[in-house]
């Protein structure tokens, strides 16, 4: 169970780390369980520079029988930091017709008429996180996964700083895996794999039941890991 998942340096640097991996049962010392924290951080060194969206998956398998997710945090569709602004939108037309002293006949493009429209558009920095089927359309979800959008009308990126947390039922003690993919789009001006430098290969992360907890932000009670209010270790944040 590393504590380093991946980490990827240069004008911008994407790290995920593993915050708490703790193992236990859903509920009265019944049903193999494990409650996973991640974290990840989304820095830029050059100012100029930001991460406009990332798409993150982590795919779950191995064991007696593959792990099931049975939620995730966040989950659904949240915002932050919303923004309002006011477009006024102006439309003009109308034509002119005349006829030259040669007899021809032209068209002028002289305005006669001018309309203003006032419109409100609102925007927000946008996380979307939902458990999955991957690879396949039945059966248990098998994987978790989250979307950060930055908000359009400030362009200011993504959170530097985002916390995810998924509680999986487990069959046995065996050893489980999950297989773990993160994309990022840059500005249009930049290229991702010129700030972050080339794309290195992700190994599947190993996870054994057997392992004491981290209990790094709290202590869990492992008999009844169900309980844990697993929506408040979902956070996102613009500084870390």
């Amino acid at each position: 169970q590393r504590v380093n998942i991946t980490e990827r340096r240069g004008a911008l640097d994407i790290r995920c780390t593993h915050k708490e991996v703790i193992h236990g049962y859903l509920k009265d010392g019944v049903g193999p369980a494990s409650l996973i924290v991640y974290e990840f951080q989304f820095d830029r060194r050059k100012k100029a520079r930001r991460i406009s969206r990332v798409d993150v998956e982590f795919v779950y398998g191995g064991g007696a029988r593959e792990p099931e997710v049975l939620e995730v945090a966040p989950r659904g569709r949240m915002s932050m930091q919303p923004t309002t602004q006011t477009e006024k939108i102006t439309w003009g037309g109308g034509l002119q017709a005349g006829v030259t002293p040669a007899g021809v006949a032209q068209l002028g493009g002289n305005y006669k008429w001018e309309k203003v429209i006032g419109r409100e558009t609102k925007d927000a920095t946008i996380v979307v996180g939902s458990p999955i089927l991957v690879k396949r359309n039945y059966g248990k979800w098998n994987g978790a996964s989250w979307t950060l959008l930055e908000n359009e009308s400030t362009l200011t990126g993504v959170p530097a700083f985002f916390q995810a947390a998924v509680l999986l039922k487990r069959a046995d003690n065996s050893p489980f895996h999950s297989v773990f993919r993160i994309n990022a789009s840059v500005d249009l001006f930049s290229s991702l794999k010129a700030l972050v430098g080339s794309k290195p290969k992700d190994d599947a992360v190993l996870y054994d039941p057997l392992l004491p907890p981290t209990n790094r932000l709290r202590d869990y009670d492992l008999e009844n890991l169900e309980s844990v209010d697993l929506q408040g270790l979902g956070i996102a944040s613009f500084t870390t």
